[in-house]
């Protein structure tokens, strides 16, 4: 078969971007240009209104009734600790999953936490049981909406409820779900959901969004402060939001293209696409011989995230073969995810991972098993 590139990390960041969003960077650097809430000028007034209908836009699709509780940030990682070192100190008790992704394990680690991993078992199915028995004394749950390792979706709005009886905040990791998977942040009871641009919304990469509560929004301090082009008279830091935690200029390219990209992901059936894509791989990887597929067995329960791991095979060999001989690119290895490759049995080996997005094409996931049967050869 004739190699072409083909892209499957969208896991990782989504490539291609949505329709729009390449228009929208550029007409920001060519045409708007300046910064927001720091000039009394039109042009200014046009740059702040955009990022407020990014805000609104936002908002509307996770169900915030507030725009100014939609914070903009660096990324997702960078969402993750403003809620883990503005909410958390050493020794306070924090329940995650087994399967949380280094953005959430080195900040806890870092500030000293005491933290408890809820089991989960080898296919990534969290232990809703061991959860509500080690709830109680807990300061926060922080857990990933979705395995980034093994698709599985955990479940957040139940975890919510139970936690929010023993007066705990829940923060939520949405990075492997926001653009893809239903989420009402309010209705859930959730205190804080963090997320980035890049991957299922298909927008710029650089831009994320920490989502506040009320409540923790009051409790929360501000891991950056600085200038907001607001009571510009005071040296304190604006007690409102969204200025109490958005020191600084903004992202404005990349809140333009999530403009674009809010636009495209609301009018396509990307969760559809994405899932059709998964269950043909699902399918087609497991008839194979010489491979264990990680996680769960069928779409229910997962998003489209696909792992295997060689059982004869080196990993690191297969995705080398797969990029040189086809042009298939994908992600081997740990995904800065150590704790669930220990949970899943794939440590230290990894796994080689495939994630489609909403333009891959039937050939080109025909061409990814064709190419891994040959490697298996």
């Amino acid at each position: 078969m004739e190699k072409r590139l083909i892209y499957m990390d969208n896991a990782a960041t989504s490539f291609p971007k949505a329709d729009g969003v390449v228009q929208a960077c550029t007409y920001y650097l060519t045409q708007a240009g300046v910064n927001v809430a720091r000039g009394g000028y039109s042009l200014a007034y046009e740059v702040g209104e955009n990022v407020f209908q990014g805000r609104k836009k936002t908002a509307e699709m996770f169900g915030v009734k507030d725009p100014h509780r939609v914070i903009f940030t660096a990324g997702a990682t960078t969402a993750i600790n403003m809620m883990i070192k503005g909410l958390l100190r050493a020794g306070d008790k924090v329940l995650v999953s087994s399967l949380e992704h280094n953005a959430v394990m080195r900040p806890l680690n870092q500030i000293k936490a005491d933290f408890y991993r809820v089991k989960s078992d080898g296919r990534g199915v969290f232990d809703f049981l061991d959860f509500k028995a080690h709830l109680k004394g807990a300061k926060a749950v922080v857990l990933t909406h979705a395995s980034n390792v093994c698709g599985t979706i955990q479940p957040i709005e139940e975890v919510a409820s139970q936690a929010k009886k023993e007066g705990v905040f829940v923060c939520i990791d949405a990075a492997q779900t926001a653009g893809v998977e239903k989420i009402d942040f309010d209705c859930s009871g959730f205190d804080a959901l963090a997320f980035s641009a890049h991957k299922g919304l298909m927008a710029a990469p650089g831009l994320g969004c920490l989502l506040l509560s009320e409540r923790l929004a009051e409790t929360l301090d501000p891991l950056i402060s600085g200038g907001t082009g607001s009571v510009s008279d005071t040296e304190e830091i604006p007690p409102f939001l969204p200025d109490k935690f958005e020191s600084g200029t903004p992202n404005l390219s990349g809140i333009y293209a999530l403009n674009a990209a809010l636009e495209f992901v609301s009018k396509n059936p990307v969760k559809d696409k994405i899932m059709n894509d998964t269950a043909f791989l699902i399918d087609g990887l497991s008839s194979l011989d010489g491979l264990r597929l990680v996680g769960l067995e069928t779409t229910e329960g997962r998003t489209g995230v696909v792992s295997v791991d060689f059982k004869e095979k080196d990993n690191a060999d297969a995705a080398y073969f797969l990029e040189s001989e086809f042009g298939i690119m994908t992600r081997c290895g740990m995904h800065c995810a150590p704790s669930a490759h220990k949970t899943l049995g794939t440590f230290p080996q990894g796994t080689v991972r495939f994630s489609s997005g909403f333009f891959t094409t039937k050939e080109e996931l025909e061409t990814v098993l064709f190419a891994v049967g040959e490697f298996l050869k």
